[in-house]
């Protein structure tokens, strides 16, 4: 299934409203995958086809959270042109702003710092593309029944306990997103107006909170989280 956001768009809402599981939103860049996700919806989870909504970036998600306040949000982490840090902020502004929307992380970034970074913020549930696609239903069932919907090799790799973890804060990811753009720490600081020792403080806590130990690690095994595309997804 594709259907295909637009800003403004509210045709066909009466639909919407009063399906057994509410609305969905799927944001997946690649329309094949979300097709894929889109029809166990509606054979396996109990989802009709007009209450599927699906969206290719976290840009465009945006609106439609504002807009529908899904019940259940299906989620890769970025979309082109988006990086990991994006889609680590916009969870983190969920809880605020559509409080009442369960979401699930689906993804193809295999990485278990990035994993246990998503699953700290406090995600409901979560599965890797790379697994059978009954674990889309099962995670499914799971977390619109109100408990975890973590997968068999989330849960085998033991990933899903970061729920008691730090996530990154907002300043955090803005120090991290400034210093993947090529600044120093010194020119972070001028760039959002904060003294240098603060802004040294919030990029020793993310390292602390990711598991790097230097700036040597953060940079090279960090390049994940400023990838733009996804890159992990092509």
């Amino acid at each position: 299934m594709n259907i295909n956001y637009q800003h403004g768009h509210t045709s066909g809402a009466e639909g919407l409203r009063d399906k057994k599981n509410g609305t969905v939103v799927i944001m997946e860049p690649c329309p094949i995958t979300a097709l894929g996700i889109g029809n166990r919806l509606t054979e396996f989870c109990d989802y009709q086809k007009d209450s599927i909504l699906q969206v290719r970036s976290l840009a465009e998600l945006k609106p439609v959270l504002a807009l529908h306040q899904p019940r259940l949000l299906i989620m890769e982490l970025c979309g082109k042109s988006e990086s990991v840090l994006d889609g680590l902020r916009l969870i983190a502004d969920m809880h605020d702003q559509v409080p009442h929307t369960t979401l699930l992380v689906c993804t193809a970034l295999d990485e278990p710092r990035v994993l246990r970074q998503v699953i700290a913020s406090g995600v409901r549930g979560m599965m890797l593309k790379q697994e059978p696609a009954v674990a889309l239903d099962h995670c499914v069932k799971q977390v619109l029944a109100g408990e975890k919907g973590f997968s068999h090799r989330i849960r085998q790799r033991g990933l899903h306990e970061a729920a008691a973890e730090k996530p990154l804060t907002a300043r955090e990811l803005d120090v991290l997103t400034q210093l993947f753009s090529g600044k120093s720490v010194t020119n972070v600081a001028l760039t959002l107006c904060r003294d240098i020792r603060t802004v040294s403080t919030h990029k020793r806590n993310a390292m602390l909170k990711l598991g790097f130990h230097n700036d040597g690690e953060l940079y090279l095994q960090g390049k994940w989280m400023a990838m733009n595309g996804p890159s992990f997804v092509r």
